[in-house]
């Protein structure tokens, strides 16, 4: 992505992570696709010139993309972001290409939205937008039609308690604590708290003490004034025990976990359902060499990892006869094609589904291998199986039963050397 200008307000590397994962997402639900990413334009008489961010398609039509992101939609935003608007007229005027300009920020209001559609039409009418942030608010202006879907945030003001509050955050103005949208970010912290201390196969992430936020930003690897942001959000859901100080001790589990198996379904991620190429019957005999292809994939093949019903047979955790088979794989699941001997099925019914997931990092971030495959952590499995209809729900209660349970009861209890 082309770098902006250091500016206070502008998140880092890591939220710029999220906010791009975040951006193709929405923008693949209204039909774009990628066809290529970090295309140098050509720059005559420049040592170097600009780099668009991707090149979507979408119906034929083909749109030059920068991503951008952002705390909020202040009144120096569009300063900012003339750079990137500069880099898309160039591409339209080289190439072709339509400008679209995506950005993510922490939280959209509508006053925002108006100034900016105000200064788009002032000084950018050709421009085609999409704004969001990372509760699932939106508003674009796109080939498909404009959009708004922004929640009130009336009873979103306030500030976190104290014992959450880094420095830089007390002197950034405006700072105010969001409620836990359950987005990549926030179930991948969610996660590190809740497995730290854990044994055993059912996580294969990071492990060790956390007696402050800093030890867990350390641990996650995500930069500690998103940690302290988190931590307020989760506080204030009520998920963070105030009496521990500085202490990150989690409460209401059990409550929690009900809230996050609402506000996730495994269809949130990408799915391409498949079926065997060869026409076999999904039996013992085809998971077994189903299992055998995954051992066998190559070094260099994309990042994936097992979940559903085949995960909890590897977890020696079988309750159900469901064969199904539901496999993550980073990047673009196609690859996998040959190697795993399956092919595309238009059937709703098919047996095979390869994702790709929406939460990247914590969907894969806490992989372990189990007899040579990986799997996804016990969590994970767990909330990919509550809501798939082949007696998914009656598996994941006993994920829950055998793993979680033990995981909650020692996240919400404060660590014995402390």
């Amino acid at each position: 992505m082309v770098p902006g200008p250091k500016i206070a307000a502008e998140p880092d590397q890591s939220a710029v992570s999220v906010a791009r994962e975040a951006t193709l997402h929405a923008l693949a639900k209204r039909g774009f696709q990628v066809r290529k990413e970090a295309v140098p334009l050509p720059a005559e008489g420049l040592r170097r010139g600009p780099v668009l961010d991707f090149v979507l398609v979408r119906q034929r039509r083909q749109f030059g993309v920068e991503i951008k992101a952002a705390r909020e939609l202040a009144d120096w935003l569009f300063q900012w972001l003339a750079r990137p608007i500069l880099v898309l007229q160039a591409a339209h005027r080289l190439e072709g290409w339509e400008p679209l300009l995506a950005l993510h920020v922490e939280g959209l209001d509508p006053r925002g939205v108006r100034r900016f559609k105000a200064q788009v039409a002032l000084y950018a009418p050709g421009l085609w937008w999409l704004i969001l942030d990372s509760r699932g608010n939106l508003a674009a202006h796109l080939p498909g039609g404009d959009e708004e879907a922004i929640e009130d945030r009336a009873d979103r003001a306030g500030w976190p308690s104290r014992e959450w509050r880094s420095p830089s955050d007390l002197s950034r103005p405006g700072y105010a604590s969001a409620r836990l949208s359950f987005g990549d970010l926030d179930q991948w912290l969610l996660r590190v708290l809740l497995f730290s201390r854990s044994q055993g196969s059912a996580w294969g992430g990071p492990r060790g003490a956390i007696r402050n936020l800093a030890q867990l930003a350390r641990l996650a690897a995500v930069a500690p004034p998103l940690v302290y942001r988190w931590a307020a959000a989760v506080e204030r859901s009520g998920y963070l025990a105030k009496a521990m100080g500085r202490i990150p001790v989690l409460q209401e589990g059990e409550r929690l976990l009900t809230e996050w198996r609402g506000r996730y379904r495994i269809s949130d991620n990408d799915a391409l359902a498949c079926v065997p190429v060869f026409g076999e019957r999904i039996d013992a005999k085809f998971l077994a060499e189903f299992l055998d292809r995954l051992r066998q994939l190559p070094a260099d093949a994309p990042a994936f990892a097992l979940t559903g019903h085949q995960a909890c047979r590897l977890f020696r955790l079988k309750h159900s006869d469901a064969r199904s088979i539901h496999l993550y794989v980073s990047g673009d699941p196609s690859a996998l094609l040959e190697k795993l001997q399956v092919v595309p099925s238009s059937s709703a019914s098919a047996p095979v589904v390869l994702l790709r997931p929406r939460y990247p990092r914590s969907a894969l971030g806490g992989v372990s291998r189990m007899d040579g495959v990986p799997v996804c952590d016990a969590l994970q499995v767990y909330l990919d199986l509550y809501h798939l209809p082949d007696r998914g729900r009656e598996q994941a209660e006993v994920v829950h039963e055998r793993i979680l349970t033990a995981v909650l009861r020692q996240a919400a209890e404060a660590p014995h050397d402390l």
